[in-house]
């Protein structure tokens, strides 16, 4: 782990704003030896579920087998129980599997491509999405979305669910390979990191919407703070934040260094909102300077984080996603 990147700050989110309940690396590869021996309660949660899976750490598959623990051991929540329910009827975490996006006419049925762009993407920030499938149509990609999409099954993964994880994996592999994509883009840094790392015999490459970001001819003027991914630059896709940085400077951006720091939004709204807010209102301070136009990120669930707590804070910059920004 790096210093601290922020001056009087911790690196580890859910240890700044919950220091009491923060397990560390060594706490936790403690419990992990001794699970067998452990049987959880409900007063185990905020200390189990204090984590909002940014990859900041060296135990995050530890955290999730303690959180699978804490499950078999009988133990349940209200969001748990929802997404259950959810999963069963809809294969989403939502009360509903209704894509709210606009199919654009240009968007062929069929393509050897499949852009992936997951729950909330198409449920919750559709918007969002739709810039993202106007930017690939711009640069002339030739992609396919899917009538109906299954939950990549990240939440279900992180909250301890992994029946129901299992499920996803195999039926959104039975989908990618009886269409036979040579090609899958994920919107979601969640789902790419699943589909990429943890579904064995995918037919198809496995990429990410960054890689297909550059500049187009359209030049911009503004100064922009970047909300940049843990959930890339924690899990091995080192370059990213630079290479985002440089394709919004080609189009004429001023690009302010805002030290990085999560947003909150690693799991999703689910397990302990207190502190995924908590991280988001601290995270909205950072970019609350008179310098800044802008603040924009290219991933659904910071960009969740940084509509809301944007307007919920008033901060001085206009959250604005990449893909509206280079459109």
């Amino acid at each position: 782990m790096v210093n601290e990147r922020i001056k009087g700050r911790k690196n580890f989110p859910t240890d700044e704003v919950d220091p009491e309940n923060f397990l560390s690396d060594e706490e936790v590869k403690d419990l992990i030896i001794n699970k067998d021996k452990i049987k959880f309660s409900l007063d185990d949660y905020n200390k189990l579920y204090n984590c909002v899976h940014c990859g900041e750490c060296e135990t995050e598959n530890e955290r999730i087998a303690l959180k699978q623990k804490y499950i078999e051991d009988g133990n349940t929540f209200e969001e748990i129980n929802e997404m259950r329910e959810n999963f069963e009827k809809y294969r989403s975490p939502y009360p509903t599997n209704k894509m709210r996006i606009k199919r654009l006419k240009e968007i062929p049925k069929n393509s050897d491509t499949l852009l992936f762009m997951g729950c909330l993407s198409t449920i919750r920030i559709p918007h969002y999405t739709n810039h993202v499938l106007e930017y690939l149509l711009q640069q002339e990609i030739d992609f396919t979305i899917l009538e109906k999409e299954i939950c990549c099954g990240w939440h279900l993964k992180v909250s301890g669910l992994i029946d129901e994880y299992e499920t996803c994996k195999n039926e959104n592999k039975e989908v990618f390979n009886s269409r036979n994509y040579k090609e899958i883009i994920c919107v979601c840094p969640a789902c790419f990191y699943l589909f990429k790392n943890e579904i064995e015999g995918i037919n198809a490459e496995v990429k990410y919407i960054a890689d297909y970001v550059k500049p187009l001819k359209n030049q911009k003027t503004g100064r922009v703070g970047v909300q940049h991914l843990c959930q890339l630059m924690n899990r091995g896709k080192i370059g990213v934040d630079t290479y985002i940085n440089n394709v919004l400077k080609k189009v004429g951006y001023d690009v302010i260094d805002v030290p990085h720091w999560c947003c909150g939004g690693g799991s999703g709204w689910m397990g302990r909102t207190d502190v995924i807010e908590e991280i988001a209102r601290k995270r909205m301070l950072d970019f609350n300077r008179e310098d800044l136009d802008y603040i924009t990120t290219y991933c659904p669930s910071c960009w969740w984080i940084l509509r809301r707590f944007s307007k919920q804070c008033k901060i001085h910059p206009k959250a604005v996603d990449l893909f509206e920004l280079l459109l």
